[in-house]
């Protein structure tokens, strides 16, 4: 539940900063939040999803715990100024709206198994 809520708050953070593509520049600290919390969600993922938990891990649960780490990559790379340009941040915001999606399903995912072997 917590990566879920981290994942979120962190999906309103850089829904925040996309008015940077209307012309709106954020501030450093607004970035400097976002990024931490990125950390902090991907950290989560791996840690909530990783093979070998008691769960059953499948390849959604997998890509779930690595598959932030792809915009976390990206984004410390605009933050560190390697890469900065506009179409850069979108692509940078669609694999961050993805990393929620795998979360969310894999997140759904363990709640129907887990409410199955409990039924069972």
């Amino acid at each position: 539940m917590a990566t879920r809520v981290v994942f979120w708050i962190q999906a309103l953070l850089g829904l925040g900063l996309a008015r940077i593509f209307m012309g709106q520049a954020p501030s450093d600290s607004e970035k400097t939040v976002h990024m931490v919390v990125g950390i902090v969600a991907a950290l989560l993922a791996i840690y909530t999803f990783r093979p070998g938990t008691s769960a059953p891990s499948n390849g959604l649960t997998t890509a779930a715990a690595f598959f932030p780490l792809v915009p976390l990559v990206v984004g410390l790379l605009i933050r560190s100024g390697a890469l900065g340009n506009l179409p850069t941040m979108g692509v940078h915001a669609l694999l961050g709206i993805a990393a929620v999606g795998l979360i969310e399903a894999a997140s759904g995912r363990r709640r129907r198994l887990a409410r199955a072997e409990s039924a069972a």
